[in-house]
């Protein structure tokens, strides 16, 4: 696979049309509007900050890059430790359910899609109850197995995870499509940003605080309409 093969793989990875199940998930968005704290594009791109710098920038972008460098350096051990740690990380139910059916739908679909000892391994893996099959720890070893840079995969997760809680806001709140490209571009810099600390950041590093986000994403499971999982 040559170098513009890897990047269309790694943007097929990360586009809303692979079948990963992340539109089904709003990540607590919907607790949010349920409660009239989010309800026009502004305050959902302060909801979309919140959780990048809460959330992702401190977490979930850590493992994929200690994934992805884990397998570049010819260690896919370590990518089972890092499925257990962020396991324990996810403390709510319903985002945790989330990141492994989305990790394990990617394995699954990249199964088919493109023949590797590590994604073999991987799915092996997950067969045998030894891995959960974290969203983030998949997508990083995947992409590092098939050669994607580690600042094209950093990028592509971000803008994945923006893209997806965009995607949810307009279904949500509801808002026009153009409202949706505009808070895709107002977040612009901040992805940019996370995922360029993200390259300088080691296991050390981890760490989540996003008290108003758990608490709604535990809330979610319990409102009397739902149009997402979480």
């Amino acid at each position: 696979m040559d170098k513009p093969q890897r990047f269309l793989t790694a943007l097929q990875l990360g586009d809303s049309f692979f079948p990963s199940g992340a539109f089904a998930h709003s990540s607590g968005l919907e607790t949010f509007v349920a409660d009239g704290l989010v309800a026009d594009r502004r305050s959902m791109v302060r909801f979309i900050e919140s959780f990048l710098l809460g959330l992702v920038a401190r977490c979930d972008l850590i493992f994929v890059r200690l994934a992805h460098v884990s397998v570049v350096q010819g260690d896919p051990e370590a990518v089972g430790r890092l499925d257990h740690l962020i396991h324990a990380m996810k403390c709510s139910k319903e985002p945790r359910l989330a990141s492994m059916q989305m990790g394990r739908q990617v394995l699954q679909v990249m199964k088919g899609l493109y023949v590797s000892p590590l994604v073999q391994e991987l799915s092996q893996g997950l067969e045998d109850g030894e891995l959960r099959g974290h969203h983030p720890v998949m997508f990083g070893a995947i992409c590092g197995s098939i050669g994607v840079d580690v600042e094209g995969t950093l990028l592509t997760y971000v803008y994945a995870t923006v893209s997806s809680l965009v995607s949810a806001g307009v279904r949500l709140i509801p808002l026009g499509h153009s409202d949706g490209q505009r808070a895709l571009h107002d977040l612009k810099r901040l992805m940019t940003s996370v995922a360029k600390d993200a390259e300088l950041l080691g296991e050390a590093d981890i760490a989540t605080f996003a008290p108003g986000a758990e608490i709604r994403a535990m809330r979610h499971e319990s409102l009397h309409t739902r149009l997402f999982k979480s």
